[in-house]
């Protein structure tokens, strides 16, 4: 389930909106036994209240569990006063944008057009690391599509949890249906190539909080392309897409980072394109620019500051 909240703020706040008031509010409007306060949540936020102008804010929220409804329904709270941090915010209108089942999203057929290309743009830092041969872990920038849809873990040869889209589906949908779409969904990604957008490149992106604790990620846009497969890969493709837009990417998205809007791409605009015409000959050889490195001491010091400890990153 997903819902569109417009929220009007009563205070006036001393300090912006941070992603660790968020998070807090939604754990006291769903909560989990303290045993499971560090495990992955049921729910993701699609980033933070966004200001629209005159005081309105407006805030998506995603529930992924279908077997366990939300403890708290967010149409209940209209006209109630929510605090956030400095601010206190009334949701004026609660609007629910998506409700399927996952036996829905698995199983029904698409439409007559297959989909075969998405372009992903970021709307919040999306927090990605990995261990360098050091054993530091280092940001990780322009992933391939197995970061970007999550991850599927296993014990004893059964599933025991998973992250993002593909953890989604591994966590709470029925487990019958889950295998087999898992295991055609894992062997079409081998056929998903990525590509860059122009003026959309993906770059490193920092977000500081108090105490001055930053966490580093990256902004910016790319394309997915299907390369191959059957229809029921190219169906299974366009859920997952679906996925990865309710459950956010890489990690934190219990607390907005991560939030993307996919925008799917008509099957013939690729052919389109007008390639650009070489020149005859080349005076001199222009050298390239090395491209940053992410493990330079900047880069490694900012993913240190990452790694606090405390309740913000559960």
């Amino acid at each position: 389930m997903r819902w569109t909240v417009i929220l009007r703020d009563l205070a006036d706040a001393a300090r912006p909106i941070r992603p660790e008031d968020c998070h807090g509010l939604l754990n006291r409007w769903w909560p989990q036994p303290p045993e499971e306060h560090t495990a992955a949540k049921r729910w993701a936020m699609n980033g933070w209240p966004s200001p629209l102008g005159d005081r309105l804010h407006h805030w998506t929220l995603t529930w992924l569990d279908d077997d366990t409804p939300p403890p708290l329904a967010p149409e209940e709270l209209v006209g109630d006063p929510q605090r956030i941090g400095d601010h206190l915010l009334v949701p004026l209108s609660v609007t629910r944008t998506f409700d399927r089942v996952y036996t829905q999203m698995l199983t029904e057929p698409r439409g007559p057009s297959a989909v075969r290309s998405a372009e992903v743009r970021s709307q919040t830092p999306i927090v990605m690391t990995t261990r360098d041969a050091a054993g530091e872990r280092i940001p990780h920038i322009w992933p391939t599509p197995r970061r970007l849809f999550g991850a599927v873990h296993r014990s004893g040869g059964g599933i025991v949890g998973g992250s993002g889209a593909l953890g989604a589906v591994a966590r709470f949908a029925p487990p019958s249906l889950a295998e087999a779409w898992l295991e055609l969904v894992l062997g079409g990604l081998a056929q998903v190539r990525r590509e860059p957008l122009p003026g959309e490149d993906v770059r490193l992106a920092e977000h500081h909080h108090a105490e001055n604790r930053t966490v580093l990620g990256w902004q910016g846009g790319l394309r997915l392309d299907l390369t191959g497969g059957e229809r029921h890969h190219a169906d299974a493709f366009a859920t997952l897409l679906e996925l990865l837009e309710l459950t956010g990417v890489g990690k934190y998205t219990a607390q907005g980072f991560g939030s993307v809007r996919v925008d799917t791409v008509s099957h013939g605009q690729r052919s389109t394109r007008v390639p650009a015409q070489r020149p005859r000959r080349t005076p001199r050889r222009v050298p390239r620019r090395a491209p940053q490195r992410v493990g330079d001491a900047r880069a490694r010091a900012t993913a240190e500051a990452e790694e606090f400890g405390g309740t913000l990153f559960d």
